[in-house]
C-alpha cells in the first residue's frame, strides 16, 4: 500500500487537535497546581511523618564503653525518660545540632531526663577531639562497629530516639533538631515528669 501525499495531509487536522489536546490538558493541570502549591518538604514531613519500625516498641538494650572510661547500660536509664542520639564526628548536620543538645541537657538537670549520645566513630582521638572543641559534657557511648546503629535500624546519622520512662521508643527523630527550643523543653520536661527550670 502506497502513502500519497494527499494521505499525509489528511491526517494533518487530526495530529492539531490531538496537540491541542494535549496542550489544553498540561495548562489545567499547572492551573490546578496554582491552587494547591507544593510545599517544603520539612512541613510535609511534620505533618505526615514517615513510619519508624523502631516507634512504639521496646528501645533494644545495650551495653557500650564510654568516653571517660566508664560503660553505659541503657537499662541504667530505666525511670526516665532518655534522649539516644546516633551521630558521628564526620557528619556536619551532627556537628551543627550538638549545642543545642548540650543546652538542652542543660536545663534539663535535675529533671528525670538523661542525655546519651552514641559516636559510630572508629577513632576514640576523633570522638575526643570533637568532645573537647565543643565543650560537650553529657554522656558519650561509643560503638565503632555500629551495632547499635543496627540494632536501632538506622538509615544514617544523626538519629535521635526518644525513649519512655518505662523503656518505650516514644518518636524516632531523622536528622538535625533545634533540640533546645522552648517548646521541646517544656515537653520534655512534662514527659519526663519534672518542673521546667528557670
Amino acid at each position: 500500500m502506497t502513502v500519497t501525499a494527499s494521505d499525509s495531509v489528511k491526517w494533518i487536522p487530526f495530529g492539531a487537535l490531538v496537540l491541542l489536546t494535549l496542550t489544553a490538558s498540561v495548562f489545567w493541570k499547572i492551573e490546578k497546581s496554582r491552587e494547591q502549591p507544593l510545599r517544603p518538604v520539612e512541613e510535609v514531613m511534620a505533618q505526615q511523618p514517615p513510619p519508624s519500625a523502631m516507634e512504639g516498641k521496646p528501645a533494644p538494650l545495650f551495653t557500650l564503653p564510654a568516653l571517660d572510661g566508664s560503660a553505659v547500660n541503657l537499662a541504667d536509664y530505666r525511670g526516665k525518660m532518655v534522649f539516644l542520639n546516633l551521630w558521628a564526628t564526620w557528619c556536619a548536620p551532627c556537628r551543627e545540632e550538638m549545642p543545642a543538645m548540650q543546652r538542652l541537657a542543660d536545663k534539663l538537670k535535675g529533671v528525670n531526663f538523661a542525655m546519651v549520645t552514641v559516636s559510630i566513630d572508629k577513632k576514640r582521638e576523633d570522638v575526643e577531639k570533637f568532645v573537647r572543641e565543643l565543650g560537650l559534657t553529657f554522656t558519650v557511648a561509643l560503638d565503632p562497629d555500629e551495632n547499635v546503629a543496627r540494632m536501632y535500624q538506622i538509615t544514617g546519622v544523626p538519629e535521635t530516639f526518644l525513649i519512655s520512662p518505662d523503656g518505650v521508643v516514644m518518636h524516632h527523630v531523622i536528622g538535625p533538631g533545634e533540640w533546645d527550643n522552648p517548646n521541646i523543653v517544656a515537653a520534655f520536661t512534662r514527659t519526663a515528669g519534672g518542673a521546667p527550670l528557670q
